[in-house]
């Protein structure tokens, strides 16, 4: 299997929220850890940095690129409010899953030449 899966949508956020909260839920359901994340480099060589900057025996399953976004800005805007999403459902105790996003994270700047605006997921069993 192919660590970087591509399932994604290039709708409209306001069209492709739901069903992008659905797969949230799918892989949530399925994984005890779920990384949500965004980045402007081919999602391969993302998820390469993913697996380098994890201890060994903590590297993710996959990535699952589920958002292509058409500007800088929307990319960050899906990320942030699909981590709200996320984080709100475990609250909920509706997903028995952990969510490790990076709080003290430094925001992206736009990459001068990208290679898209990409929303993953990472899942680890």
């Amino acid at each position: 299997m192919n660590p970087v899966e591509y399932w994604y949508s290039d709708d409209s956020f306001i069209r492709a929220e739901a069903e992008l909260r659905r797969s949230i839920g799918q892989y949530a359901s399925r994984n005890r850890y779920i990384y949500l994340g965004l980045t402007q480099q081919r999602p391969e060589d993302r998820f390469a940095q993913h697996q380098r900057k994890w201890a060994a025996g903590h590297e993710w399953d996959r990535m699952i690129v589920i958002y292509h976004a058409r500007t800088f800005t929307l990319m960050q805007t899906v990320e942030d409010r699909l981590i709200r999403y996320a984080q709100q459902q475990i609250a909920e105790g509706k997903y028995d899953c952990v969510l490790i996003n990076d709080k003290d994270s430094q925001r992206p700047q736009p990459a001068k030449n990208p290679d898209g605006f990409w929303v993953y997921i990472l899942v680890q069993r």
